[in-house]
């Protein structure tokens, strides 16, 4: 089960109620599974589909003390517990939740907060001038979240963007990494309570998982020797790997394999069988890995494109090399099946 943390805020300029508040306080102490649906393989969404979620909310104060209470809980580790941080605040003049891309580090009070204060300048003396929220803008953008909504590079220069840019700031200068964004909600002449606080459960099931990509593995095998790839560039440099790569969307995994043996190795293939399916986690992202068995119809070696080399590896031989972590699954399923 993920757990978040969800803050709205009081009322303020004379209102009588706060929407974010209100919603916010709707969902404190709920748990519940969120639905968001089926996804099509190369969609690039989030992998589980029905999380489990319990939220923890806080009301903060439209002042200094309001704007920084998170941002204290960061940096005095109270939140150790928390897989994801969702503000929620008011967007009087919007008829569309905003989901807000980054943090400005400006205040530009156009009216007084609640204990009176009305500044201009910057938030933090010395930092950076924007900070990117943590949680991935992309993924949310890659559901269908039911409802419409805009995306946002500015979250006005009043409390809401102060509190979010005391946030980021604090997770950057912790060094953590959980994800973090602010959700301006419209008034409830355009949204009912009801429709944000679906809407806030589906931003919560997006943003608190890493993101997911399904990959094709083509393996070769030539009289007990399979192809292996060796990894060039920043990401997994000298790892060893079977050819292969993203699937896009509104592909399936024989035109995958087809297109990416084509990129990577100048190959006309044919896919053969599946071989097996592996579900890694990295510390970063999840992958779903589909290896088939192929052949190839070309008669060159394989083009080095996208490795620095390839070599066809005896089966006894291939648990000697560095291999990514995803394809160790595979590596001991080929040498207990086909060894000789």
């Amino acid at each position: 089960m993920y757990k978040i943390l969800l803050t709205g805020f009081e009322p303020f300029a004379g209102m009588k109620t706060n929407v974010s508040g209100i919603v916010a306080e709707s969902l404190n102490f709920k748990s519940f599974n969120v639905e968001l649906g089926e996804s099509e393989i190369g969609t690039r969404r989030v992998r589980q589909r029905s999380p489990k979620i319990e939220w923890r909310s806080k009301i903060l104060s439209v002042d200094k003390n309001g704007s920084t209470h998170i941002s204290k809980d960061i940096i005095s580790d109270s939140i150790e517990d928390m897989d994801a941080i969702i503000h929620l605040g008011l967007a009087r003049n919007a008829s569309l939740p905003r989901i807000e891309s980054r943090g400005l580090n400006m205040n530009f009070f156009t009216s007084p907060d609640n204990s009176g204060r009305k500044v201009t300048g910057e938030i933090i003396q010395g930092a950076p001038s924007e900070i990117s929220v943590s949680a991935s803008i992309e993924l949310i953008q890659n559901e269908d979240l039911k409802y419409s909504y805009e995306i946002s590079d500015d979250a006005g220069g009043f409390v809401c963007n102060e509190t979010l840019y005391y946030s980021l700031h604090a997770l950057h200068s912790k060094c953590k990494e959980i994800p973090c964004i602010f959700v301006h909600l419209p008034s409830e002449e355009f949204m009912s309570i009801e429709e944000q606080v679906e809407f806030v459960t589906l931003i919560s099931a997006v943003v608190v998982q890493p993101r997911h990509i399904d990959v094709v593995g083509a393996i070769f095998e030539n009289d007990g020797k399979w192809l292996a790839s060796k990894r060039k560039g920043p990401i997994h440099s000298d790892k060893w790997e079977f050819p292969g790569g993203k699937i896009e969307h509104g592909e399936t995994e024989h035109l995958a394999l087809v297109r990416e043996c084509k990129e990577e190795l100048d190959w006309d293939i044919t896919p053969l069988d599946r071989m097996m399916v592996i579900d890694y986690h990295y510390p970063d992202f999840t992958v779903t890995l589909h290896f088939w068995k192929c052949v190839s119809l070309s008669e060159v070696p394989p083009s080095n494109h996208s490795h620095s080399e390839h070599r066809w590896i005896k089966t006894s031989l291939l648990h000697n090399f560095d291999w990514l972590e995803a394809d160790i699954p595979l590596i001991e399923y080929i040498q207990s099946t086909f060894q000789s």
